[in-house]
């Protein structure tokens, strides 16, 4: 009889006998602490989502101070996740983080509104004119079909359809991106598209805008298809000045009662 080992083997493998202490807890916990690292990690994208979401909607406007415990009680969770959604917030500039008072809105200045719709007019320019030459008719068929979906959102009307027709917005511009092949410029450019100013932006744009933003919308693809990388790139120039004026209109607006 052994007595150096609690363990039998059948096929190579240990087989505890019944009663025997159980040897395994080791590997239990590390896969616990796994599955809860993940399931933290799950969180604090869903409060990071949820954070950029409610400044994108205007809810947590410039110049507010946020609050942990309050942003965690809100969302159903703890306050680790949001603790880390907020560095990330940070870390790309859209809040600022103050010891004993917490993260505060970035607010954007005239400047740099300007100095980021400005970005993204030369390099968005540049990345229709590529696009030009090398979209497919797959990805062509797929923005049509973007910009009829775009379309008929903006026609129900309502806060639920305009929050939609923004997603629409976001994937054109995304499916452009993609439509050039460049890693490069789709790691530079994606970021900037997930602003909450761009999307702040558009939630907020006036029938006016919208038709407008539709319109440049369709004349973007009527260049791509023609293949006019020189027309596509001027379109897409003009759309994003738009863009940016009706930014500073909304931030003119703003303005009395931020003040």
């Amino acid at each position: 009889m052994r007595t150096g080992s609690s363990l039998s083997h059948r096929g190579g493998c240990a087989v505890r006998p019944p009663g025997a202490p159980i040897l395994i807890l080791e590997t239990t916990r590390r896969y616990s602490v796994a599955d809860g690292r993940e399931a933290e990690s799950s969180a604090a994208q869903r409060a990071y989502a949820e954070i950029t979401e409610r400044m994108a909607s205007g809810e947590l406007r410039p110049g507010i101070w946020l609050r942990e415990e309050s942003l965690a009680t809100s969302m159903g969770i703890s306050r680790t996740p949001v603790r880390e959604a907020l560095r990330k917030l940070n870390s790309e500039g859209l809040v600022r983080i103050e010891r004993y008072r917490g993260a505060q809105v970035v607010a954007w200045s005239r400047e740099q509104v300007a100095e980021i719709y400005g970005l993204r007019a030369v390099i968005e320019g540049y990345v229709a004119a590529v696009a030009a030459q090398n979209v497919t008719e797959s990805t062509l068929s797929r923005l049509e079909a973007n910009l009829a979906e775009y379309e008929r959102t903006l026609a129900e009307g309502g806060a639920a359809a305009r929050q939609r027709a923004a997603g629409l917005n976001n994937d054109f511009h995304a499916m452009l991106l993609e439509a050039t092949g460049n890693s490069a410029l789709i790691h530079l450019l994606t970021g900037v598209l997930g602003l909450p100013l761009v999307r702040r932006t558009f939630l907020r744009y006036s029938p006016r805008d919208l038709a407008r933003s539709a319109e440049h919308h369709r004349e973007l693809i009527e260049a791509l298809q023609r293949g006019d990388a020189t027309s596509a790139e001027m379109i897409m120039k003009v759309h994003i000045r738009a863009a940016q004026q009706a930014a500073l209109e909304q931030q003119e607006r703003d303005a009395p009662a931020d003040g």
